[in-house]
This record gives structure tokens, C-alpha cells and sequence, in this order.
């Protein structure tokens, strides 16, 4: 019995046909597959749903940049790297309905802000009404809906004085706009006036601003759009400008936070489908110490045994994290859709999480898990097949 001879019973043994026939290795790759779907999954939702959220804060409330003051409005800047500046004048108010009451932030914006780029953020909803004296608001659905109001209704607010001289004064405004950028919780924070009727209630210097949109190629980069802009604007100084995360330091920890989170999550996941391999790869070597052992008798080195092990739990390994991924992604883009009716629905449940994103395939997190259940599972199948060392043709014996 020459040596190829030897060798190909064993390598029989270990092939795929063997293995899926006993549906131990089939099992565990169907286990990963389900391990990494869902958490493929739950990383698109989470990262495609901040970048949303974070595009809502810049586009609709803040954005990238905001200076403040009203001297800036001939601002000068680098036209590749600024999109739009925009002048707004806000504060804040009461409104109130004959059956409610809210809280707003009271932006006055002039006719060419809610431009290309914005209005990918937010859908608005009018009608031809008659023509009246009082100025026109324009308030979310979220808005809207708790306030039992529609389009040409009247609502009165109370204005929260910016100048400690000033006392709080009603004005009564006619509702000429609806809007919904899918996420309630912003929405139910922002309505929007003309900027000049603003002006007349909001008086202060410190209720004026510049809003900056950048371009996406300096996102990354927006220290160097605030040094230009400095460079080219005398009297421009440091401390006038805030990015949008400064501005709003609770909701960026959040989004850090949940990251973080979410990140730590998926790996305490990624932990217990990597040794649940291990212990097929042990259950292997306990189902298989008959033939292990003839292997051996017969000339088998250890590390052949070991490696032929290995390669079939390994290549099983992956094959279940490529499947996983793109089942993954797959349900990913499949649901996008179905969020997205629900979202239109205006669900009171749903108001805290922003369901109508665009989809978006974080591969450097995808990445990340996958090469992390790659090399636990690498790690722990290659001590579990430690074991067959012990294995000698003396179990024949023994097992007889």
C-alpha cells in the first residue's frame, strides 16, 4: 500500500461530501450565516439611520457651519469648498391652537434657503389659499398633527423675547405650509417664517447667523473651510464659528455613543458564534477519533490531521460569513422600502428613529466583524484541534 494510497481514504474523510453528509459542518454554517445576516443587517440600519439623521441636523437646522451675527451676509467664500451661505434669523416661541399647545424654535429664512440640497431633506406640503394680512408659518406634520391644525388654519404665538428689555408679545400667523423630513423628532422642534418678518421679532444681533453648507469633499475637513473663511472675512473671528456637532454636543455623543455601542454589541455576538465553531470543530474530533486513529496508524502526521481539520471548518467558516453578508444586505435594501411607508405613516412610536434613509453599506464595519469572527474562529478551532495529538492508533484497541 503506497503512500497516495494511504492518503486518499483520509482526505475522502474530511471532504465536503463526507462532511455535509453528516450536516455538522452544514449546521454550523448555517448558524453563521443567521449569526452574520442579522448583524450585517442591524450595521446598515444603525450607520445609514445616523448619517440620516446627522444630514437632517446640518440640512434643516444648523448646517456644517454657523456663524454668528448678522454682519456676514456678503460672506466671503471659496466656492469649492462652500455650497450655499445662507442668512437666518430664528428664536424662540409658544404656538398655540384652540385644542394645544408646543414649543419651537422659529426660523425666518429668505426664499432661495430651502434650495437643491435641502429640499432632499424635506417634502413640503401647500395649497393655493386667499390672500390675508397676517404672515405666513410653516409647520412639520408632527407639528401639525399635535396642534389638530391644517394648511390655512390660524395659530398665535407667543414670542420668547431675545432682548431682556423686550416683554413676550402674541402674533397671530396663518399655517401656509406643511413639512415633513421623516424624522419627528427635528420636525417637531423647527417651523419656518419669512426672514424678513423675523427680523421684527427677534431684534437681538445673537438671533441673526450665516448657516454654511460645505461640499462633500470637505466634510472631513471642515477646520480648513473655517480658516478660509477667517482669511477672507476681516473681523471674521474663530470663536463666531460652530460646527453643527458643537452646536449640538448632546445629539453628537449620541450618535457616538450608540456607535460605540452597537459596535460592542455585534463583537460579544461575534465571540459566541466563534467558539460555538470551536466546538464543532471538538465534536468533529470526538465523532471522529476512530478513523483520526487509522489516519495515524497508518502515517499520518498530527499536523495533517490538524490541517486537514481545519481547512474544513475554516472554509466552512467563510462560506458562512460571504453568505451572511449578503443575505445581509440583501434584507438590508429589501426593507428599505417598507420603512420607508411606515415612516409616511407618521406612527407616534416611530418618531424617535428616522425610518426614510438612504441606504448605505458601512464595509469598513462589515469588514471589521467579519475579520473579528474570522480570526476568534481561526483562534479557538486551531486549539480545539489541539486534541487530536492525543489521539493515538492505541484508541483502536481501546474501542474495541
Amino acid at each position: 500500500m503506497n503512500g497516495s494510497a494511504v492518503v486518499n481514504p483520509f482526505v475522502k474523510f474530511w471532504s465536503a461530501k463526507r462532511i455535509f453528509k453528516k450536516g455538522r459542518l452544514l449546521g454550523c454554517l448555517v448558524l453563521i450565516a443567521f449569526v452574520m445576516a442579522p448583524l450585517v443587517c442591524a450595521l446598515i440600519f444603525s450607520e445609514s439611520m445616523i448619517a440620516g439623521i446627522t444630514n437632517k441636523y446640518i440640512y434643516l437646522s444648523d448646517g456644517h457651519l454657523q456663524i454668528q451675527g448678522v454682519a456676514y451676509d456678503g460672506l466671503v467664500t471659496d466656492d469649492a469648498m462652500v455650497l450655499h451661505a445662507d442668512s437666518v434669523v430664528s428664536g424662540y416661541a409658544l404656538v398655540y391652537s384652540s385644542s394645544s399647545t408646543s414649543s419651537l424654535l422659529v426660523k425666518g429664512v429668505s426664499s432661495d434657503y430651502f434650495n437643491e440640497s435641502r429640499l432632499s431633506q424635506v417634502s413640503f406640503e401647500t395649497t393655493d389659499l386667499e390672500p390675508s394680512n397676517l404672515k405666513g408659518i410653516a409647520l412639520s406634520r408632527a407639528t401639525a398633527s399635535k396642534l389638530g391644525v391644517s394648511i390655512g388654519d390660524r395659530v398665535a404665538l407667543m414670542i420668547v423675547p431675545d432682548d431682556a428689555s423686550r416683554s413676550p408679545r402674541p402674533v397671530l400667523v396663518r399655517v401656509e405650509a406643511i413639512f415633513h423630513s421623516g424624522y419627528d423628532q427635528l420636525d417637531s422642534m423647527l417651523s419656518f417664517v419669512d426672514r424678513e418678518y423675523a427680523r421684527t421679532l427677534f431684534t437681538s444681533s445673537s438671533s441673526a447667523s450665516v448657516e454654511v453648507l460645505v461640499d462633500d469633499t470637505y466634510i472631513e475637513r471642515l477646520d480648513d473651510v473655517i480658516a478660509d473663511l477667517v482669511l477672507k472675512n476681516e473681523g471674521l473671528s474663530l470663536r463666531e464659528i460652530s460646527t453643527w456637532n458643537e452646536h449640538n454636543v448632546s445629539v453628537y455623543n449620541n450618535f457616538v455613543t450608540s456607535k460605540q455601542m452597537i459596535l460592542i454589541i455585534l463583537l460579544i455576538v461575534i465571540i459566541v458564534a466563534a467558539f460555538y465553531t470551536s466546538s464543532v470543530a471538538q465534536q468533529m474530533i470526538q465523532d471522529d477519533m476512530k478513523p483520526i486513529s487509522i489516519a495515524k496508524l497508518i502515517g499520518m502526521a498530527d499536523s495533517q490531521v490538524r490541517l486537514s481539520a481545519f481547512i474544513s471548518v475554516s472554509s466552512v467558516t467563510v462560506a458562512g460569513i460571504v453568505l451572511g453578508i449578503g443575505l445581509g444586505i440583501g434584507i438590508g435594501y429589501g426593507l428599505g422600502p417598507v420603512l420607508s411607508a411606515l415612516s409616511n405613516k407618521g406612527l407616534q412610536s416611530l418618531s424617535f428613529y428616522l425610518l426614510d434613509f438612504v441606504v448605505d453599506i458601512p464595509w469598513k464595519s462589515v469588514l471589521l466583524i467579519s475579520v473579528c469572527l474570522m480570526v476568534l474562529s481561526t483562534a479557538s478551532v486551531w486549539i480545539a484541534l489541539g486534541k487530536t495529538r492525543r489521539i493515538t492508533p492505541m484508541r483502536l484497541f481501546t474501542s474495541l
